[in-house]
């Protein structure tokens, strides 16, 4: 229970608190039958490889494609998906999957076997994916085999208690392919018309504007749910206000709204349910300290002192009250873990800050960029970029505000080009797995890490390698007090993404990593 606490209180504040369970758990028995429309802010790159776009994709994608595994919502742990049981070495090198037999590739292009999996794998940690967790499964998946077509081992470069939930879940970007599919018709068509075991097909796409899913044939006999919807409309809606007016007007009957909408929403005779799980924050750039070239030695935040004056500076309570209305919670990080729970965010305290920067050298404060742009969860963060400018130029700052994408942001941070020189706003996540996280923030390892010393390190490692699951906890803990300390970023508080829904909808047991789960839609 102590995992859901955070969860609890948040869906609280939204005045609900829907049943989440696991994925199955209510599959529907009637055939499914009428459409369901949906709008949000972005189709983000309009992909359907797993490899060749972002994680925010799972939004589609995971009506098309399945995974090794699932997380329990209520748990936070693996249950069986394609792999059915599972089994580890005791050093913690050598996992072995057994898959489940019999589960068909759409149209008819075979059973999932142990070479789609490895081909899947392969395809994800090759040096072309731009797949968000391609950099740290690289660094950590040193072979994959397959010796019989349901038996799939992974050989890792370290140990990690959590492989199964933090790579192979649901909650990562990881899932199964048809190796014969791409391999016969190219990435080129099988991007155009994606092949998976979903409950749904991809049947109709126009670009920028909307995706339309059809149930499979025989859907009933899906081995994992019955979708109650024959039908997903995807479209493609930037404005929030437009968002509202369609919820409204009974245009669509799911879409994402800010925290200023809910009260309108509910008034309209509609209902409100939670999407995934974000916590909105500002990340600085050049402050890989282990990477020579993502490290700027000279830029002001590279000093302690300075990212620590900057989360002072910021009355997060104001923040929840004003934007959040009242649905949120301080933060110290990007990352909610029940282990962090007691690891308080930064308190309001302006004259500390000026201190800080004073001893920093910067008496008179320094000019900083702070770009800013939408994600899906992450409507508020251009207005949340606003509000940080107004308390940093309280300090002394001379802050601009570059309004941007997040695609050229991405591409920046991670693409090697360049050392951002800048700070930005960015959502963090729920991350099912603490180590697959802090992984990938702040570790050298990956290609999106915004903060990495030696001592954070050489911490992650003693952390991620544990495998008594005690000893595990408390280093965890040891780690987020260092990372409060360190600043390693400016966090600001941890919610729920509030979504209007429509009368035909009554639940949505999705996971808090991400809004998917679209199958299970009732």
């Amino acid at each position: 229970m102590k995992r859901l606490r955070l969860c609890i209180v948040l869906l609280g504040m939204l005045g609900l608190f829907v049943g989440l369970s696991p994925v199955g758990a209510q599959a529907q028995k009637a055939a499914p039958a009428g459409t369901v429309n949906i709008a949000i802010s972005t189709l983000h790159e309009e992909t359907f490889l797993p490899w060749n776009g972002g994680g925010p994709r799972k939004f589609y994608l995971d009506n098309i494609y399945e995974y090794l595994f699932y997380v329990d919502p209520a748990t936070g742990k693996a249950i069986p998906g394609l792999a059915k049981k599972w089994k580890v070495s005791p050093d913690g090198k050598t996992w072995t999957f057994t898959l489940r037999k019999g589960v068909p590739f759409h149209e008819g292009w075979g059973e999932v076997t142990s070479a789609d999996v490895k081909y899947s794998i392969e395809q994800i940690v090759d040096p072309k994916s731009v797949v968000g967790p391609a950099g740290q499964m690289r660094k950590l998946i040193a072979k994959v085999e397959a010796p019989d077509p349901y038996t799939v081992v992974f050989q890792l470069t370290r140990a990690d208690a959590e492989f199964d939930f933090g790579y192979m879940g649901n909650s990562m970007c990881a899932p199964i392919c048809c190796k014969k599919y791409v391999e016969t018709v190219g990435d080129e068509k099988a991007n155009a018309h994606p092949i998976g075991t979903g409950a749904y097909t991809l049947t109709e796409y126009k670009k920028g504007s909307s995706m339309t899913f059809t149930t499979v044939k025989d859907v009933e006999k899906h081995w994992r749910v019955t979708p109650k919807f024959k039908t997903i409309k995807i479209l493609a809606v930037p404005e929030e206000a437009t968002r509202v007016a369609m919820l409204k007007a009974g245009e669509v009957d799911l879409a994402p709204i800010s925290y200023d909408s809910v009260d309108t929403v509910k008034a309209s005779g509609l209902h409100i349910l939670p999407g995934s799980f974000w916590a909105p924050l500002i990340r600085f750039g050049g402050i890989v300290a282990t990477d020579p070239k993502r490290y700027i030695p000279n830029i002001p935040w590279a000093k302690k002192e300075v990212r620590q004056a900057l989360n002072y500076a910021i009355d997060r309570d104001a923040i929840v009250k004003n934007i959040f209305h009242g649905s949120a919670v301080p933060s110290f990080g990007s990352i909610s873990s029940p282990l962090w729970n007691d690891i308080p965010a930064y308190p309001y305290d302006p004259e500390k800050a000026k201190q800080l920067l004073k001893q920093a050298g910067y008496p008179n404060g320094f000019k900083v960029t702070l770009k800013v742009f939408t994600t899906t969860p992450g409507a508020e963060l251009p207005l949340l970029g606003q509000t940080a400018a107004m308390y940093w130029q309280n300090i002394g700052l001379d802050v601009t505000v570059i309004p941007t994408d997040w695609g050229t942001v991405r591409s920046e941070w991670s693409g090697g080009k360049m050392v951002p020189d800048y700070v930005w706003t960015h959502r963090g996540l729920y991350w099912s797995s603490l180590n697959s996280g802090l992984m990938v923030e702040t570790t050298s390892k990956t290609p999106f890490s915004s903060y990495a010393t030696k001592e954070s390190e050489a911490l992650f490692d003693k952390m991620a390698t544990e495998l008594d699951a005690k000893k595990r906890a408390k280093l965890a803990v040891e780690m987020g007090e260092f990372l409060r300390e360190e600043a390693f970023c400016v966090g600001l508080v941890h919610a729920y993404e509030p979504h209007g829904v429509s009368k035909k909808i009554t639940a949505w047991p999705t996971n808090v990593l991400y809004p998917n789960n679209l199958d299970q839609l009732k």
